[in-house]
């Protein structure tokens, strides 16, 4: 009885498992600047002349196709997404903390006190400015702020 169980649902609990993780292999594929699309590529090179492309991927959204350039330009780190069609959907800017306003860097500080700030990030998407950081010695890894000051979402 059990070697009936284990031949037929070991097997329907391993095709049904690796069938569900399968679509979030699917999400972000790596791809080269010169296979992204035309549109993207003269936005990109609009913004950030001279910028030297460290990759590129893409990934289906609900809308359609979005493509991630990860850069370095004038000694930065840019992770840039654009709809294929060219349009600008955000930009993270890697900067120095001494760069964060003043009203964030305290909130941080009130937030997460015993936190060290491995990495600090500037994005503006949709028009919309906020600062994320990834965080190390507290209790949580990721912290996102408004431009205000206000704590948007940690994980």
């Amino acid at each position: 009885m059990m070697t009936r169980i284990a031949r037929f649902w070991l097997p329907a609990f391993l095709l049904l498992w690796t069938g569900a993780a399968a679509p979030a292999a699917q999400g972000e594929k790596k791809i080269s600047m010169k296979t992204a699309p035309p549109a993207v590529r003269e936005a990109f090179e609009k913004q950030f002349p001279q910028a030297r492309v460290l990759g590129v991927s893409e990934e289906k959204a609900p809308d359609g196709m979005l493509y991630e350039v990860e850069s370095e330009w004038r000694g930065r780190h840019y992770d840039v997404t654009y709809k294929s069609s060219g349009a600008l959907v955000s930009v993270e800017e890697t900067i120095p903390m001494a760069e964060v306003p003043p009203a964030v860097a305290a909130a941080l500080k009130k937030e997460f006190p015993s936190a060290k700030v491995v990495r600090a990030e500037k994005i503006t998407e949709g028009g919309v400015l906020s600062y994320e950081f990834q965080l190390k010695g507290g209790p949580k890894k990721e912290a996102k702020f408004s431009a205000e000051g206000k704590l948007l979402a940690s994980e």
